[in-house]
């Protein structure tokens, strides 16, 4: 069962029911991908992609600076039983962590301070939930923290890499110490799902949001309550500004869909900028760029201003967008959907850079298809061309497109030359 399955009638409250297009975790359906390189119309061509079974992706992480991290150049990706490690300084999938460990798909994703560390949450609805930490370096499982009794939805790490907190399809908030895996803190502030965690910028908050619609505040050093906001819709994520002086949540429902600010010392009132018809599903605000971006449930990204206004919105998936992650650098945005694929982006143009893509779950399948053209891929035999007006025979555009080369730039920010297609 997919996470908008459960969701959506609790969201909508069957005022739009939409029927999941989003793979069913113990039986997904094929599906397929379509890119096109150049003007297929008049001279250009379309890749038609064996892909799927599709799983839905609800996490994406970059990896911080630090040793063993590439320079920030790891993404992780929740999988089905499995997280996929993304080199893109080699534009390739790198490694698969935890096969035989985890229960069902991976749902969220926190990289450890700056050491090759990896906290992963995932559960099966209704029956079982866990948070696991891995060494990515290595692939070893290095704890298992207890205490979920459902599916873990959202997971946090404060600044200085001590404590990890997490909520998911229950009430309870779990803090455990990082330094010796011990519980810290149950906060039972709330009265359904939890579905975000952040910690504040200085570590000395703990923002917390759920389905009850409420946004709750509270100090690390005691754990007293230290504010609470309320939204007139459930809450689906929260991240704070990069000053610490203000937290937003994404709130979605049938009467309002937007990111809502509160002050972190006064969340009595709230000021709430608009999301349009997509229903904001996570988000990230990060340091760098002073801007909040939403995933939203129409397939965009949304980029909007804290004090109201968007700017342009990111285009390019074709369902369900559940998570959102900005690289250090600040240059790259990363989105997962429910069309099962992740989608690279360039923050300062809001342009589709590249398409990540595991052909098969719980395999070494891959694609990334730049939005070029270009691509590099474990397996060429997944693709397959038809084209208008070119020279060049269908059989040989795999090999005239594939180059590791072009896609690492790509994937660095740069801008190769267009393909030239004969």
């Amino acid at each position: 069962m997919s996470f908008r399955d459960i969701i959506a009638p609790v969201l909508l409250a069957g005022l739009l029911l939409v029927p999941s297009l989003a793979p069913a975790q113990d039986s997904p359906v094929p599906s397929g991908l379509v890119f096109t390189v150049g003007d297929p119309a008049a001279k250009g061509a379309e890749c038609h992609v064996a892909f799927g079974p599709a799983v839905a992706i609800s996490a994406v992480a970059f990896s911080p600076p630090g040793p063993g991290q590439a320079d920030g150049k790891t993404l992780a990706v929740g999988g089905y039983q499995e997280v996929l490690l993304w080199d893109l300084s080699r534009a390739k999938l790198a490694k698969r962590l935890g096969a035989g460990v985890f229960t069902g798909r991976v749902t969220s994703l926190a990289f450890v301070g700056e050491g090759p560390q990896l906290a992963a949450g995932d559960g099966v609805p209704g029956r079982s939930g866990a948070v696991r930490v891995f060494d990515t370096n290595t692939g070893a499982l290095l704890r298992f923290l207890p205490g979920p009794t459902d599916t873990v939805r959202c997971l946090a790490v404060s600044p200085d890499g001590k404590l990890l907190a997490a909520g998911g399809a229950y009430k309870e908030v779990h803090v455990w110490s990082l330094v010796d895996a011990r519980p810290v803190r149950t906060i039972e502030g709330h009265d359904d799902w939890v579905t975000g965690v952040a910690f504040s910028p200085d570590g000395s908050l703990l923002a917390t949001v759920s389905m009850d619609k409420s946004l709750q505040l509270w100090k690390t050093d005691t754990w007293d309550r230290a504010g609470r906001g309320s939204s007139p819709e459930p809450m689906h994520g929260v991240a704070f500004d990069p000053g610490g002086r203000s937290v937003a949540a994404a709130v979605g429902g049938p009467t309002e869909r937007a990111v809502r600010v509160w002050g972190t010392n006064y969340t009595r009132n709230s000021r709430a900028v608009a999301t349009g018809g997509g229903m904001p599903l996570a988000l990230v605000w990060p340091a760098k760029l002073n801007r909040i971006y939403a995933a939203c449930s129409d397939g965009t990204l949304r980029n909007l201003a804290a004090s109201g206004g968007a700017g342009a919105s990111f285009h390019g998936h074709t369902d369900w967008v559940y998570a959102v992650a900005v690289s250090p650098d600040g240059k790259l945005l990363a989105s997962g959907s429910a069309d099962g694929t992740v989608r690279l982006w360039n923050v300062a143009d809001g342009k589709l850079l590249a398409t990540l893509v595991q052909l098969a779950p719980r395999t070494d399948r891959w694609l990334i298809m730049t939005a070029q053209g270009y691509l590099a891929t474990s397996s060429p035999d997944a693709l397959t061309w038809k084209t208008k007006g070119l020279a060049t025979p269908s059989e040989k555009l795999t090999e005239t497109l594939r180059s590791d080369a072009a896609v690492c730039k790509v994937l660095a920010g740069d801008k190769p030359e267009s393909p030239k297609l004969d």
